[in-house]
């Protein structure tokens, strides 16, 4: 199935992260899971009506909370507003 963002949306995959094992003094529910203030983000393709904010394949930082996870039957899609991203990383 194809997805093609409209409405200034940008179809978007979430990079994996490296989640390191840390030991800790605090107790901490069972189940709790911290969640990240920021997401790094890989753009799969853009609304027509975009700006150029990013371009496909480049990564960019979102506030996690409002990334959109969209189920259409089996299928899962990951959209965010072009006006929600705070900045395109560069590898130099």
């Amino acid at each position: 199935m194809k997805f093609e963002p409209r409405n200034r949306h940008l179809l978007v995959e979430r990079m994996e992260k490296n989640e390191e094992e840390r030991g800790t003094d605090i107790l901490l529910p069972e189940g709790y899971k911290q969640v990240d203030e920021y997401t790094l983000l890989r753009v799969l393709s853009t609304s027509p009506d975009c700006a150029i904010t990013a371009r496909k394949g480049e990564k960019v930082v979102v506030p996690t909370h409002l990334v959109q996870d969209v189920d259409v039957g089996e299928y899962n899609f990951s959209i965010v507003l072009e006006n929600h991203i705070c900045g395109v990383i560069y590898n130099k």
